[in-house]
């Protein structure tokens, strides 16, 4: 062994020796020696020379990693408060994946709402346009008429694509001065029209939705009635699942995007293209009427486009920017017979007119009672 810093001590005395060192830096003497002296009762120099001839004959020298900044003590503590009930991040995070999945399934069933139709034969969907009830152009007339069309039709399902009041916000406010209906009034009114048919689904407009920061009156009277229909803001997409297997695509909304000043259904054109090909799609809002047929090969489907007018006669906005006066069918209808499912042509047929869609509807309900009796 080579010797260095006077005569080799022994192992013993070495590893002791490093024990005072490794135990002063670990409580915070970062400059140890004079502390490891003063403990052992030896000078500086001969700690110095300990630690080289342990180092050189026996491969010990002080681990630096063990020194601890030494602390003050605190001046006071403050003693702690008891648990306060708010979960951990590990619990948040648990959590919070629990209801992102459950969520997730709520928001996939929600893209195509699932409703089973009990009504076996041929059955019709009668699409009321906006009805504006509390407008003084509100032709209360022809409302009452469709709404007694659809709620004496057997398998006639009403759908209304929304803005069931006028409920001025803001500056527009000031138009209730120029309106017999109050705005409790207009409640009672569509308490009125949600109580009379069997409403499948009721889309809620801009207008409705106008000022319900703190909720939705329409809404909310929808659900204390407890009406069986869905009531859906902005639109929503249903399923019908007819007996026997048969399932129609219904895609309603208060409006869709896209405009076109040569065709009034392109929006719905648009969306069989470019977003769902559904059998049948819906909307309102432009107080304006088109319809039509799209065909497509991927499914192979004849898709409807209605775009429902409106109750509302006289409007002075339009007046003031001179829109083409097109309301020329306030609601439309579609019967779907599942008896041609099978055929893209005959599933569906479209009508422009309430009653005469529930004639051809009674019609052909009594027809196919007839064939059934038969077999």
């Amino acid at each position: 062994m080579t010797r260095m810093g006077g005569p080799p001590i022994s192992r013993e005395l070495a590893e002791q020796t490093i024990a005072v060192c490794e135990e002063v830096l670990a409580e915070g003497l970062k400059d140890y020696r004079g502390e490891v002296a003063r403990r052992m009762g030896l000078s500086i120099p001969t700690i110095r020379n300990r630690l080289m001839s342990a180092e050189a004959n026996y491969g010990l020298k002080v681990d630096p990693e063990v020194f601890q900044p030494r602390r003050q003590p605190p001046a006071f503590t403050v003693d702690p408060l008891p648990d306060d009930g708010e979960p951990d991040a590990a619990t948040l995070i648990a959590q919070l994946t629990a209801r992102h999945a459950q969520r997730k399934v709520h928001e996939d069933a929600s893209r195509l709402r699932q409703v089973q139709i009990h009504t076996p034969g041929p059955i019709a969907l009668a699409f009321f346009g906006d009805p504006h009830v509390d407008d003084p152009g509100c032709a209360w007339g022809d409302l009452e008429s469709d709404v007694t069309v659809c709620r004496d039709t057997p398998g006639m399902f009403a759908i209304g694509v929304g803005d069931h009041r006028n409920n001025w916000i803001g500056r527009l406010m000031a138009l209730y001065a120029n309106q017999e209906v109050t705005s409790k009034q207009s409640i009672v009114l569509i308490e009125w029209l949600f109580s009379q048919i069997p409403w499948l689904l009721n889309i809620g407009g801009n207008h409705d939705k106008w000022g319900s920061d703190h909720g939705d009156v329409v809404e909310l009277m929808h659900k204390l009635k407890g009406f069986a229909g869905l009531y859906e803001n902005d639109g929503t997409r249903l399923q019908l699942n007819l007996p026997g297997g048969a399932e129609a695509r219904v895609h309603v909304r208060h409006d869709f995007p896209g405009q076109s000043q040569f065709n009034g259904a392109h929006a719905m054109v648009r969306e069989t293209l470019f977003g769902f090909r559904d059998h049948i799609l819906a909307c309102g809002h432009r107080h304006s009427s088109a319809y039509m047929p799209i065909w497509h090969n991927d499914p192979r489907r004849l898709c409807h486009g209605f775009r429902c007018g409106s109750y509302k006669d006289f409007d002075k906005y339009q007046k003031e920017k001179h829109f083409k006066e097109e309301n020329w069918a306030r609601a439309f209808a579609a019967t779907i017979d599942p008896e041609y499912a099978h055929d893209p042509v005959k599933f569906i047929k479209p009508w422009y007119s309430l009653a005469e869609a529930a004639e051809y509807l009674t019609w052909r309900r009594a027809k196919w009672e007839s064939q059934k009796t038969a077999a």
